[in-house]
């Protein structure tokens, strides 16, 4: 497969959520001035007797290139390949600016998206990855990112602050904190604004509520065009699944989520 660098890169299953997740990525493309690469694994095409995996994908592909006709952007590809779709998406990510993920794939094509794969393609890829539930029911111009001081963290504010800076957005830090007692962190606090520092221009706010850091993340998104979460990984051990914070976050969402390592 060639990859294209620095495009969008999509990962497509041909259900509803796939092409959901297709035009928020060809928005990011035309806001960006970036190429939207679209990958489709001929591996995951419902099973059909006596014709080749390759062929099998081939309506896929045509309905593809179809929606791509009347696609926002106007430098865009589509490479199938016959291998896994978490690992051809993890090796096209290397390249990529981010890659873009639909939150279910249950169409023509097999589960691009299911959880397996999603969680390998999260965990093991080099660079950002969003995956978009539902796109956000108005832009409201915010990017809200999670932050608890860790190292995770702050690379997802930086993240969000660069990503704001692109695309002219504001950026709310999310502290949310157990016990009242914990309400103010000296150490934080100066963690977040070295990182404001470096991205002059962009409007910010930072908001410190008290609850559980999963659903209060998910309760703002709502009122968000993209959450940004950080998760550990990429380390010699992994876990098998996502830390729990991110996975819920990914199941409650009301807009897309960029997870970051």
């Amino acid at each position: 497969m060639t990859t294209i660098t620095d495009a969008i890169l999509l990962g497509y299953g041909g259900s509803e959520h796939s092409k959901t997740a297709l035009a928020w990525a060809d928005e990011l493309a035309v806001e960006l001035s970036r190429p939207l690469q679209v990958l489709v694994s001929a591996l995951h095409v419902a099973a059909v007797a006596d014709v080749p995996k390759e062929y099998q994908a081939a309506h896929v592909s045509d309905e593809l290139d179809r929606i791509l006709a009347s696609a926002k952007t106007e430098n865009s590809a589509v490479s199938t390949v016959l291998r896994s779709p978490g690992e051809a998406l993890v090796d096209a990510a290397e390249s990529a600016y981010l890659t873009v993920l639909g939150a279910r794939t249950q169409g023509p094509l097999q589960s691009v998206l299911n959880g397996s794969v999603s969680q390998y393609v999260i965990r093991h890829a080099s660079g950002p990855v969003v995956v978009v539930r539902e796109l956000p029911s108005a832009r409201t111009g915010r990017i809200v990112v999670g932050v608890d001081g860790s190292e995770h963290s702050l690379r997802a504010l930086e993240f969000a602050m660069r990503h704001a800076q692109e695309t002219s957005r504001s950026v709310l830090a999310l502290q949310v904190f157990k016990q009242p007692e914990n309400a103010t962190d000296a150490h934080i606090e100066q963690a977040i604004a070295r990182v404001f520092e470096n991205f002059s221009g962009v409007r910010t706010e930072v908001r410190r509520v008290q609850g559980i850091a999963a659903e209060e993340i998910a309760k703002v998104s709502g009122d968000a065009d993209l959450l940004v979460i950080g998760t550990r990984g990429q380390g010699p051990i992994r876990t098998l699944l996502l830390g729990s914070v991110t996975q819920s976050v990914l199941e409650r969402s009301a807009c897309p989520v960029a997870v970051i390592h």
